[in-house]
């Protein structure tokens, strides 16, 4: 009866696999070993002996290990810096350069509110100021392309009349399907199409990609609310805009209802979270002087750039552009001044009674006349001991401030520490 090989290991355990030691050669045959040398049985001669003869193993088998995490560190040294450059930038003459950046390039902005505000308006003025090369920023002067992505709107009732209205290079702007074999409704998605939706950018030198609205672009299979989910599908579509250089236009709506912060008001904004570079928000100011309806347009987030960047008013206007049908109504949007409300001021003062809206505006009527005798200046102790004496409250003294948006320089440390507020046009950076 023969016996294993006192050489080779005795596996214990059914289905184990170990390395085995390479079985000794013999100098008689070189390469060669018998199976009788691992016997006790005698090893045959004759004809029959190099029927039992096989070739020598030179690799035994054995189990690969699988790939080992690892942790790479690469010095700060070793990083390449860039410079933030601006899809839209409002800096306006006399300020320095890139200061009022709104829309950083090559990365996800959100633009936000309620319904009826003219959120897609505005995606569509912006489409057609960059297909013509006229809006302010890094591009200004070089028309690009744009992918205009929708699942709530008409293109041809909706979208490519007010893309008319707007003045866009037709040629220019894009709309987008996915052709698949095997689903005959298919539609853009993420994260699945993220490698195609790249390519084609690059194909097309597009610089804007409009996501109206940016949630309905995500699998129906990721939950809307659940926040990792989310973010690992924008988290590919956000890598791909840096890597085939195109910004990302993400259309979200208000919730119905929450606080005054229009940052925590944003759908799905916990699960954007850093992903989002920039926001801007929209509202209705319902206090015109004319008795009509205003419209603000704020930066909220600016992650890149300067925070507390003035707010603008704007209005959506009816226009009529002729179709191969007749002509047709529709509307665009139209940037206005910069505005001394902002959609957050505005949140705010739909939760404080009439009086305390009067009282605020009433002291900030009464502050902006005193800073401005004063040379756009004043310290904030005598402001608020001479406010109180005419009348106003130390808050509404506040809130006119912010409504202003008043800046604050401190000078000197601990007791001769001063506060002092400057209207923004008197206020001077320190160098």
């Amino acid at each position: 009866m023969s016996t294993a090989h006192p050489e080779w290991p005795t596996v214990t355990k059914p289905g184990t696999r170990k390395k085995l030691p390479e079985p000794p050669r013999f100098d008689d045959v070189p390469g060669q070993a018998s199976v009788y040398d691992y016997t006790d049985e005698p090893e045959p001669s004759g004809p029959l002996a190099p029927v039992l003869d096989f070739p020598a193993q030179d690799e035994p088998p054995y189990e690969e290990e699988p790939p080992r995490r690892r942790i790479v560190l690469t010095p700060a040294s070793a990083v390449r810096m860039r410079r933030v450059r601006w899809l839209w930038d409002t800096s306006p003459e006399g300020v320095p350069p890139h200061s009022h950046g709104r829309i950083p390039m090559h990365s996800l902005t959100i633009a936000a509110g309620g319904p009826g505000l003219g959120k897609s308006q505005f995606a569509i003025w912006m489409a057609a100021q960059i297909t013509r090369g006229t809006l302010p920023g890094e591009l200004f002067g070089s028309p690009r392309s744009v992918i205009y992505a929708s699942t709530e709107d008409s293109w041809a009732y909706t979208i490519a009349p007010r893309l008319v209205a707007a003045g866009a290079d037709m040629d220019r702007v894009f709309h987008i399907a996915v052709h698949d074999d095997e689903t005959l409704h298919a539609r853009l998605t993420l994260p699945s199409d993220i490698s195609l939706l790249g390519e084609a950018c690059e194909t097309y030198s597009v610089a804007l990609l409009v996501a109206d609205p940016l949630l309905s672009m995500i699998d129906d299979k990721v939950d809307d609310y659940r926040a990792r989910e989310v973010r690992a599908a924008l988290e590919p579509l956000v890598s791909m805009a840096d890597r085939y250089c195109f910004t990302i236009l993400g259309l979200a709506h208000f919730t119905k209802s929450g606080a005054a912060d229009p940052l925590s008001r944003i759908a799905g904004s916990g699960a954007f979270g850093q992903l989002v570079r920039a926001a801007v928000v929209f509202s209705r100011i319902e206090d015109g002087e004319d008795g009509e309806d205003r419209r603000v347009l704020s930066q909220v987030k600016n992650n890149l750039g300067r925070e507390g960047l003035p707010s603008f008013e704007y209005r959506i206007q009816s226009a009529s552009v002729d179709t191969p049908e007749g002509p047709t109504d529709t509307s665009r949007f139209v940037l206005g001044p910069e505005s001394l409300t902002s959609v957050t001021e505005q949140m705010s003062n739909s939760g404080r009674t009439p009086e305390e809206n009067d009282a605020t505006n009433e002291a900030a009527s009464w502050l902006r006349g005193h800073l401005t005798d004063h040379g756009g200046t004043d310290e904030m102790k005598t402001i608020k001991a001479v406010g109180v004496k005419e009348g106003y409250s130390s808050s509404a003294l506040d809130r006119a401030k912010r409504k202003l948006k008043i800046k604050t320089k401190q000078t000197g440390f601990g007791k001769d520490n001063r506060s002092f507020w400057y209207l923004p046009e008197a206020y001077v950076e320190d160098d």
